[in-house]
């Protein structure tokens, strides 16, 4: 099983984590009512970070979990609703595997750090894809994770990644139809 580093001393299990952050996601969000979550939406769309709460571990310590999001990659015109929807989106299909016993994937970078932009160093992707569509155009969202190599701090990140790559190709020779 992969492990997501929590702090240099702390591992936990991908699965775990990934509850973790489908559970703090619901609440911060979803559960949190439309004022807050529209709040939420218009700091992350400001490209601020956000705390969602400081999580107590087993050892007594604490971590800090914040979200961000990268939209670089979304199609249209981004509001509070398409936003909300993807989030839902992402967070059903999450827990969707999650409760079939899946092992939810996790994506690394494949370029060198120092070839990525700051907020993509550390970052490893969650394979569940939150896919909707608003006005005939596709968008697709992932979470990322970060943790801060120098402090407790955990961040997920909220991203918007080209839906076109999880599009199967028509069959060659098939009529449209």
């Amino acid at each position: 099983m992969k492990t997501i580093p929590m702090q240099k001393d702390q591992q936990i299990d991908s699965n775990k984590f990934a509850t973790i952050a489908v559970n703090l996601l619901h609440r911060g969000i979803i559960e949190s009512g439309r004022t807050t979550a529209k709040r939420i939406f218009r700091a992350l769309e400001e490209e601020q970070r956000v705390k969602l709460t400081t999580l107590k571990m087993e050892d007594g310590g604490t971590i800090q979990m914040d979200l961000i999001m990268d939209a670089r990659a979304f199609n249209g015109n981004l509001n509070y609703s398409a936003w909300r929807d993807g989030v839902l989106a992402l967070i059903a299909k999450m827990s969707d595997e999650l409760r079939a016993g899946q092992q939810v994937p996790v994506f690394y970078p494949m370029d060198p750090p120092e070839s990525l932009p700051d907020e993509m160093t550390n970052t490893k992707l969650f394979g569940a894809v939150g896919a909707t569509v608003h006005d005939g155009v596709m968008n697709a969202l992932m979470l990322g994770v970060q943790p801060d190599p120098n402090r407790p701090v955990v961040t997920l990140q909220l991203t918007y990644v080209d839906p076109g790559q999880f599009v199967a190709p028509a069959a060659e020779g098939s009529a449209a139809g």
